[in-house]
């Protein structure tokens, strides 16, 4: 649809599958007014997120609801920071790769960020407590094999544990009754859950823990592979990142958002018959602000196809840049997850010598609800470089 909009304008509209007829937006101008936009809802549209997650968590919600929850999340999630936990996992899932591996580093960093989330989540466990979360965890994802599962109703039917819909629905049982039992056998301790259990209402926290711990890791490994395949645009990065630029790898992972977000697109639902500048919506129709079209608006950023971290060092339009949302759908954890990214990757690369598969470039392919790089970005891994201590 983005070579549809192209050839069209930057706010137009199309066909497209499931969805009917939507009106699509990359234009800055436009994208901020559907910010704003009073009869516009976020939430509505999510239907496989809140067929795999629930209905009663921040990202499926819109209007005062969403208001609601988001002022509890929102400080929790702020107030979360710690540095160590994030280099010390990575470390510690750095020191099990041999080097001389080709590895794909969506699947490793996947690995390291999925174990942040838990410890973030709940605290240092138990070994084979933590184990235990992160297999069913991961059994969770195995889930999704079939995306259509999400999005077709009449697939979601429970014919008993060798059912798609069935294996979902227990796993994802067994995965919610573990995160709540290891946060209730804790008793006062620092983790995000623990902050969202004193704000939250009970019913809600089930989801919301949920929500927190899949979603989080998954965007945040889908952005960093980009991360590692970017490196080849530019070669005097390693260096800057690996010797702790904060500024400077921020940027870098800015600039890699913006050339490829590793989620593509927003969606809007007209609560009510409503006008969009020149454009009438209807009630009930999708809006689509696309990030990809955004990202690449050539009167936002010059020589738009070109990869340039030093872009970010100054401001940028935040309607036409916003690869964690718009206004009060923004996610309420981008500075963790800035945070995550950045520590991760200075360790990563301050650590190990990497080199790219010969003959390797990065194409984008979906995985669900992401885009990701195709293979997952291999690299060689060739040697361990003596990292400092924490």
């Amino acid at each position: 649809y983005e070579r549809q909009a192209r050839a069209r304008g930057r706010t137009s509209w199309a066909s497209l599958p499931a969805l009917g007829r939507v009106l699509i937006t990359g234009e800055p101008l436009v994208v901020g007014q559907v910010a704003s936009h009073p009869d516009l809802a976020g939430g509505r549209a999510h239907r496989a997120l809140r067929a795999a997650l629930g209905d009663d968590h921040l990202i499926v919600l819109w209007g005062p609801a969403h208001r609601r929850r988001r002022r509890v999340i929102l400080p929790a999630l702020r107030g979360f920071n710690d540095d160590r936990l994030t280099i010390e996992t990575t470390r510690e899932a750095m020191a099990t790769v041999l080097p001389g591996r080709l590895v794909p580093m969506h699947a490793l960093v996947h690995e390291i960020s999925l174990r942040i989330m838990v410890r973030a989540l709940l605290g240092r466990l138990p070994a084979d407590r933590e184990a235990e979360i992160l297999g069913q965890a991961r059994d969770f994802q195995r889930s999704f094999s079939n995306p259509l599962v999400l999005y077709v109703a009449a697939l979601r039917r429970d014919w008993g544990r060798w059912s798609p819909w069935g294996r979902l629905v227990r796993r994802r049982a067994r995965l919610v009754e573990s995160l709540l039992g290891a946060l209730r056998s804790r008793g006062p301790h620092n983790s995000l859950s623990a902050a969202l259990l004193q704000e939250l209402e009970p019913q809600a926290l089930p989801t919301e823990l949920l929500a927190n711990l899949m979603f989080g890791h998954e965007t945040t490994a889908g952005a960093l592979a980009w991360a590692f395949a970017h490196l080849a645009l530019a070669p005097e990065a390693c260096g800057r990142i690996a010797s702790g630029d904060d500024a400077y790898t921020e940027a870098f992972l800015q600039e890699s958002l913006r050339l490829c977000p590793a989620v593509a697109q927003l969606t809007r639902v007209a609560e009510r018959d409503t006008c969009l500048g020149e454009h009438k919506i209807p009630a009930g129709a999708t809006v689509i602000p696309s990030i990809s079209l955004s990202h690449k608006d050539p009167e936002a950023f010059v020589e738009a196809e070109r990869f340039c971290p030093e872009r970010f060092l100054g401001p940028v339009n935040p309607w036409a840049y916003y690869p964690f949302g718009l206004g009060n759908r923004s996610c309420p954890g981008k500075s963790m997850a800035m945070r995550q990214m950045v520590l991760i990757l200075q360790t990563i690369l301050a650590g190990w010598d990497l080199a790219f598969e010969r003959g390797y470039r990065a194409r984008p392919v979906r995985q669900l609800f992401l885009v990701v790089p195709h293979r997952g970005t291999p690299m060689w891994l060739r040697e361990s470089i003596q990292a400092p201590g924490p």
